[in-house]
């Protein structure tokens, strides 16, 4: 009996591509980059240059751009005597001059009306810092003072904003929650980026009718410009929580697409120093690893301590750009990814949670339809290469490549320039292999280097906008088993913005290119993996170049939308991802050979209409195709949301697929029909004010024809027990049905052979959380997600026609003799009618995961802290043929524990 075995991408053997074919190729990828790429370039000089005598767009109102009302003035006050002790009281002598000013308007939920309880703020200033009161009128009982960590938006909160360049781009806001909890955040033009860390300080206080904010934020932490008198831009704002209500100092239109162009204006700033920034965190940390012994391995016998010390850096570059630099970095108290099970041919996406990549990541932004030019989880991540081990052999793999240094720099200058540069150095890393006794070393990552740069420049008062990335790759390789990974790796891109008619209409053209090099066997690796899948037989536009030294590709995204002060939206955009175009070397592209056309259209009404507070209507069709021609895709979205006044919400949605075909199922083998379906899903939430709040989600996929089925279904419980105590869980249970999941490839002669199963799959995961805060700069918070799926594999096909109109005639259904379970070898075995034998792994899994993370952290002043982790980790993959949830949870906690330990101090000085 002859067994083939199948795993990894699909290549065929001695597959090979003529000079002629890829010559043809070349010229077809070239024209397409020419006829799309020319084009958009024309369009985006014509809009630039689109400007008349003033230099403002003709439709332009002077430096209006959209504001419907005037701006609000505010003088501030120098003050000489004793500055205010920041506790939050507002009876120090100093807050006795200046003036209050008051008369704050509601945003929400009635956009211009009188708020429901008055506000007023006062603004105070030193050669050294900024300092701001605020007193919010309230019933003592009724406000809410909810605790939460940094930058967590809970109960009332009060906040000032200020645009201290008055560049009408950006701003520093700093908020106070009434609890204490402090937030601080870049506001922009397009949304706010809570990732930005500064060191201030701040308190609240109840006085007999209100509760009131104190503020010192030291001018250190604001860049301004050198002229002795200065004007910045100001926002200040207030949140009640229980009436889910936003009031303003100076209003911003909700629907203003140009918010810092509506901020009010902060006078009497006059005879700044400037300050050099420059700031150094120290850190020294102390890890044990407790993980179960495991006869005969030399690397599980007990526990394990580790030490390090670090260094985190902040330097002001004049006044507008910032250095953070990193050396031996620790992210030891960040929260562990969720457990998923993956059985499609794309990478997991999981989201940066690491503070140093987080902050001013928006500058270093650049996307391209679903694709990421910059994925800052590329730098550090696990090793690429693991060596295949006998028997009785052990090994220790680091679970990260360890970052040796960083260095960042971001920034937007007064003529606006925007700077993000990003350069990392991650080591070389080595497992250690141990085989009765001996022990060997491998190298499993290279020593690599990962650069990234953005520009962006904005003139014509922020309507015109015209910027550039480049991203770099650099691998050291010396070891021969790591040749399947590519050496080096460079994208570039352009974007252009150009808003119009006063902002209510905007252009966007964006362009990337790519080139990854390597040895042939790199690239030929690259060509067939799931990103590229150039090995597909049904594609005439593609082809594996055996001989191959380096991928290119190009895409981009071309879009127009109105928007603006207006119920009405629309967006039309094309975008494109040429077959070679890879990013995944420190970027994030989940597939290639692309081209994608969407329309959207939305009616927003924010005006309360009978039971609702506000509403919004969407309808969407996007049409997919790849290069070769063949439709891949075509869905048509309605999307309905409500928010009543009540303040519970309402979301429903129904896509339709109208016959998608997949160029991944099949791995790398030909493209295959689906039926059609519709997915309906349903999302409703209750007043997030209230002590006790719930959350559901609902998805239903309803199949044509095949007997296919899926249901997803999430609720989510959060219970306040009191101010400073707070408990959540949520629930995912999920079914699955796929008629048409794939099982493997093999090839038991001359061609292949794609293999299809039923699958029925169940999967139910928990995720608890327990937040307590003994104070606003003292936390305690537990994460804990246990998870479960498993599925079993039954009707075994063999593809034959797999784009058949008709679904039963896409494959053969193996007949009951043809296919047998060898158990011993945990594979199937299949013998045709026609004679071919061949086995397969056998496709039934359950997989089984608890992760959980406990953190006390206690800021013992601004910016130093102490963090104390204990995270545990179970998993289990053993092959359990049981659909009881109950007994796979059991299994799941007689599993071994896999326990560890931090502690971290980190010590924040200011030169």
């Amino acid at each position: 009996m002859r067994h083939v075995l199948a795993s990894g991408p699909r290549i065929p053997p001695l597959q090979t591509l003529d000079r002629v074919h890829m010559a043809r190729y070349g010229t077809t990828m070239a024209r397409q980059s020419a006829l799309i790429t020319i084009p958009l370039f024309l369009i985006s000089l014509i809009c630039l240059m689109h400007v008349d005598a003033r230099g403002d767009s003709p439709d332009s109102a002077g430096d209006s751009f959209g504001r419907l009302y005037p701006p609000r003035l505010y003088n501030a006050v120098r003050i000489e005597r004793p500055p205010p002790v920041i506790d939050g009281r507002l009876d120090d002598p100093c807050w006795q001059e200046g003036r209050w000013s008051g008369d704050y308007v509601q945003q929400l939920p009635i956009e211009g009306a009188p708020p429901s309880q008055p506000t007023e703020i006062k603004i105070l200033y030193d050669e050294k810092n900024v300092y701001a009161a605020v007193r919010a009128y309230d019933i003592p009982e009724r406000i809410s003072r909810q605790a939460g960590r940094r930058d967590a938006f809970v109960g009332d909160i009060v906040g000032v904003c200020f645009d201290s360049d008055f560049d009408k781009r950006s701003g520093f806001e700093f908020d106070l929650t009434a609890g204490g909890g402090k937030i601080d955040l870049i506001l922009m033009n397009d949304g706010w980026d809570t990732s930005w860390d500064a060191v201030w300080h701040g308190k609240t206080a109840q006085e007999e009718n209100a509760w009131t904010a104190e503020f010192q934020i030291p001018l250190s932490q604001l860049r301004y410009g050198s002229q002795d008198v200065q004007v910045w831009g100001l926002h200040a704002w207030r949140w009640i929580d229980r009436f889910q209500e936003e009031d303003q100092w100076n209003l911003i239109p909700r629907k203003s697409t140009g918010r810092m162009y509506n901020l009010g204006e902060l006078h009497g700033i006059q005879g700044l120093k400037r300050y050099r920034h420059v700031e150094l965190l120290p850190h020294i940390a102390a890890k044990l690893d407790a993980f179960p012994k495991t006869p005969g391995d030399p690397y599980r016998t007990g526990p394990t301590i580790f030490g390090s010390t670090g260094l985190d850096a902040k330097i002001g570059l004049g006044a507008d750009l910032t250095l953070d630099a990193t050396i031996n970095p620790d992210f030891g108290q960040v929260e562990a990814d969720p457990s998923v099970m993956n059985l499609t041919a794309y990478e997991t996406f999981y989201q940066e949670k690491r503070p140093f990549f987080l902050e001013g990541r928006n500058i270093l932004s650049f996307n391209v339809h679903d694709g990421q030019t910059f994925y800052s989880r590329r730098i550090g991540h696990a090793p690429s290469f693991s060596p295949e081990l006998r028997d009785e052999e052990f090994i220790r793999t680091p679970a990260g490549a360890s970052i040796l240094g960083a260095v960042k720099i971001t920034g937007k200058t007064r003529n606006g320039l925007s700077v993000g540069l990003v350069e990392s150095l991650s080591s070389r890393e080595t497992a250690r292999v141990s085989f009765q006794g001996a022990e060997r070393r491998q190298i499993v990552e290279p020593l690599a280097s990962h650069f990234t740069v953005r520009v962006q420049q904005d003139w014509n008062k922020g309507n015109t906008s015209l910027g550039a990335i480049l991203t770099s790759t650099n691998r050291r390789i010396t070891d021969p088993a790591l040749d399947l990974i590519p050496r080096d790796a460079l994208t570039g891109g352009l974007d252009f913005i150009r808003y119009l008619g006063n902002r209510r209409y905007v252009f966007e053209a964006k362009a990337v290119m790519s080139r990854v090099a390597g040895s042939s066997g790199a690239m030929r690796e690259l060509q067939t993996n799931a990103v590229h899948y150039y090995q597909r037989p049904d594609a005439s536009h593609l082809g594996v170049k055996q001989d191959a030294a380096a991928l290119l590709g190009h895409g981009g995204v071309l879009r127009f939308e109105r928007h603006g002060n207006s119920k009405w939206r629309l967006s039309e955009s094309l975008s494109w991802i040429s077959p070679g175009l890879d990013l995944n070397d420190l970027g994030y592209l989940k597939q290639a050979d692309l081209l994608r056309n969407t329309i959207w259209v939305e009616y927003e009404e924010t005006e309360p209409r009978g039971v609702f507070r506000d509403y919004e209507l969407d309808f969407e069709r996007t049409d997919a195709w790849d290069f070769g021609g063949m439709r891949t895709d075509a869905v048509t979205s309605l999307r309905a949301r409500g928010f009543f006044r009540n303040r519970w919400g309402l979301s429903i949605s129904a896509d339709a697929f109208h016959a998608p075909v997949s160029t991944r199922l099949l791995r790398g083998g030909p493209a295959i029909k689906l039926d059609s379906y519709l997915r309906a899903s349903l999302e409703a939430y209750t007043d997030s004010a209230r002590r006790t709040t719930a959350f559901l989600r609902v998805t239903r996929n309803m199949h044509a024809n095949a007997p296919n089925d899926g249901l997803e279904i999430r609720p989510t419980l959060s219970l306040r027990l009191s101010n400073a105590i707070s408990l959540s869980a949520e629930i995912e249970y999920a079914r699955r049905i796929d008629d048409l999941q794939y099982v493997g490839t093999a090839w038991p002669d001359a061609g292949s052979r794609d293999i299809l199963g039923r699958m029925r799959q169940k999967t139910l995961s928990t995720t608890f959380r327990l937040n307590v805060y003994v104070a606003p700069d003292l936390s305690i918070e537990y994460y804990g997600s246990p998870f479960v799926s498993f599925g079993s594999f039954s009707d075994f096909k063999l593809a034959t026609t797999p784009r058949s109109p008709q679904y039963e005639n896409r494959f053969r259904r193996f007949a009951s003799d043809e296919i047998k379970r060898a158990p011993e070898r945990d594979a199937i075995e299949i013998r045709e009618s026609s004679g071919a034998t061949y086995s397969l792994a056998d496709p039934d899994f359950s997989f089984r995961q608890f992760r959980s993370n406990l953190v006390l952290r206690w800021e013992l002043k601004p910016g130093s802290s102490l963090y104390l982790v204990w995270s545990q980790g179970r998993t289990s993959e053993s092959d359990l043929r049981e659909e009881s949830f109950g007994r796979h949870f059991n299994a799941l906690w007689n599993e071994d524990k896999e326990n560890v330990f931090i502690v971290k101090f980190s010590r924040w000085f200011a030169l």
